[in-house]
């Protein structure tokens, strides 16, 4: 079997100003793991899901670790 008989050929990319979340909607609802990043017509890098989840994790730890510190220093 040739790559061609199995390849995706309406390929949907982002741009390297994209944001996480609009990336997430885009893999969720494309049901893609990975995306090429294009800039200036060019493939810059790919992001995949796991980039976009381990962001979505560390923005979601450092919210917390504020939290914590904010309740801590007792405001």
């Amino acid at each position: 079997m040739r790559l061609t008989e199995v390849m995706t050929r309406d390929v949907v990319s982002c741009r390297g100003d994209d944001t996480v979340q609009g990336v997430m909607a885009v893999m969720t609802n494309r049901r893609v793991r990975h995306l090429p990043v294009i800039e200036d017509g060019r493939l810059i890098g790919i992001i995949s899901i796991g980039d976009v989840v381990k962001s979505s994790i560390e923005k979601t730890e450092l919210e917390s670790q504020v939290l914590v510190d904010y309740v801590l220093a007792g405001h």
